[in-house]
Formats: C-alpha cells, sequence, structure tokens
C-alpha cells in the first residue's frame, strides 16, 4: 500500500504510513489489512503502549511546517508543529521522552511526553553533524540504546547522540552513502540495523 513507514503495536498487529495514499493501515499476524484513518499523508509513524499511534507529515509546499499527530481511538489531534521538514521518532527506553527528527536541519527535538499522549517541554536537543557549510544533515529514521543514547540515519552515515544531546559518533556505511532507516535488534537489543539506498 505505498507504505513510507513501519511499527508493531503493543496489540502485535503492523501499522503502515503512507505519504502517496494518505491511509494509516492495520496488518494483524495473519496479513490481513484495516483502515485505520483515512487523509492523513504521514511520513512516519509510531506505536504508543496505550494502542495510540504517533504520525509525523509534511505539508504540499516545501514552507509547510512539519506535524506531529496523536492517533486516538479513531480520532487524530496535532500535538505538535513547526519543524522544518518532520521525519522519523522514536522513545527514550523509559519511555517518557519522546525524539522527533527534524529532517531538512541539524536537529532532533525532544518532548516530554503526558499520559494522555499530548507532548510539551519542547526543545531543540539533539544536534546533529553536518559540514560546515551546510545546515541540513538529511535524518530520516532514529531509534534509541537501552543506555540512553539516540541513533540518527543520516546523509553522512548513523549518527550517536549522547543522551545530554550532541552527536559523538558518525558510523559510515560501506559506500559512504546515505543511511535511511535504523534501528537495534537481536536477541538482546544489540545489533545495529542500518537500511541504505542500494
Amino acid at each position: 500500500g505505498s507504505a513510507h513507514g513501519v511499527t508493531f503495536g503493543a496489540d502485535g498487529n503492523l501499522y503502515t504510513v503512507s505519504e502517496k495514499s494518505g491511509q494509516i493501515m492495520g496488518y494483524d499476524p495473519s496479513g490481513a489489512a484495516s483502515l485505520v484513518l483515512a487523509g492523513l499523508r504521514g511520513h512516519s509513524i509510531l506505536a504508543r503502549p496505550d494502542g495510540g499511534l504517533y504520525v509525523t507529515s509534511n505539508g504540499e509546499k516545501p514552507s509547510d511546517p512539519g506535524t506531529v499527530w496523536l492517533l486516538k481511538d479513531g480520532k487524530k489531534t496535532r500535538v505538535d508543529s513547526g519543524l522544518k521538514f518532520a521525519t522519523g521518532m522514536a522513545y527514550r527506553p523509559d519511555q517518557w521522552l519522546l525524539a522527533v527528527v527534524d529532517g531538512h536541519s541539524k536537529w532532533a527535538f525532544s518532548y516530554q511526553i503526558n499520559a494522555d499522549g499530548t507532548l510539551l517541554n519542547k526543545e531543540r536537543f539533539f544536534r546533529l553533524h553536518v559540514a560546515d557549510w551546510d545546515d541540513d544533515a538529511g535524518a530520516e529514521s532514529a531509534c534509541y540504546a537501552l543506555e540512553g543514547q539516540l541513533f540518527v540515519a543520516t546523509r553522512s552515515g548513523v549518527q550517536i547522540c549522547a543522551d545530554d544531546g550532541p552527536t559523538q559518533v558518525v558510523i559510515p556505511v560501506p559506500d559512504r552513502g546515505r543511511v535511511t532507516g535504523v534501528c537495534l535488534g537481536g536477541r538482546e537489543f544489540d545489533t545495529l540495523f542500518a537500511l541504505c539506498g542500494d
């Protein structure tokens, strides 16, 4: 269904978002599809433990702000706006902070999460490494390590940000290409997976 982002919910279902179709879809373990919401051209999606979903979206024109939405009980609520280009999201392991990547800049924002899923205390927190003459790290997706570091897929590789914000390490991929997806997995969550163009 032209999915752009995917997440697994607490119910075991796979949820997808599409910039092309504007549909949020759910897929049960057998693969049966159901429409969750129509009319939201989303970029990234992240499941909440309570069954809700966060979705980032961007406007039709480059000057339109990026937005973060909360989807719950069939309704969508705008929980933030004003990013240059909202891309990936990740929870801290303790799930009280949400990081949202601003894809056309060198920043990722940090938010505190209220019990109802709304966001507060927005802070431009994680500074990504870019060349001196550039302001766009090309950041696309993010994930957290269990120890609290934020991993971000960028144009220069996987950037690892310290718990207090700055990039500590940049891991390039073998062909020095752009990384568009990143996650930690494996039995002990100690294996880094990076999705690259080729």
